[in-house]
């Protein structure tokens, strides 16, 4: 198990920070990596995974959903916001670390499935927050960027350490 999830890429990995492209054939490859990824998810006993958190810089994640399944999708944006609420999470990417952030409640996020079918997926609460956090990262964004400018400075001396 330690082997597989190995592959996690930990801040400050610079591939962590860069915005991934999106995908534009669904390949064998393409499912590949989204298995792979459910693989390694299940195996960290996470709620989801970012391409890019496992060297990939294609826009690609899995998400738990409220029916404790996952879900993965191809090129996810988000298309509607609403209300917000403050949550702390924690990061694969980031460990033994847990932030407070600024989340929607509830989400309409559109991506394409396996089979290339456009999606627009509903989805409120913790699911809501997953996604947000997995579109995060296809964007380029930690967990450490939702923190005040001061208290990421220190965040950052002290990870360092």
């Amino acid at each position: 198990m330690k082997k597989e999830l190995d592959v996690i890429r930990t801040f400050p990995d610079s591939i962590l920070k860069v915005k991934t492209k999106n995908v534009t054939e669904i390949t064998e490859s393409i499912i590949n990596a989204l298995d792979d990824m459910l693989n390694v998810i299940h195996l960290a006993d996470g709620a989801g995974l970012a391409a890019n958190q496992i060297g990939i810089a294609k826009s690609l994640a899995v998400a738990l959903m409220d029916d404790k399944k996952f879900i993965k999708l191809i090129n996810p944006t988000i298309k509607e916001m609403k209300g917000e609420e403050i949550e702390e999470e924690g990061c694969l990417s980031v460990p033994h670390v847990r932030i407070e952030v600024r989340r929607a409640k509830e989400l309409v996020v559109e991506y394409l499935d396996i089979k290339g079918k456009e999606k627009i997926l509903e989805v409120k609460g913790f699911p809501a927050r997953v996604l947000q956090h997995e579109i995060d990262h296809l964007n380029g964004i930690l967990i450490i960027e939702h923190l005040p400018p001061e208290e990421k400075l220190k965040f950052l001396r002290e990870y360092k350490k």
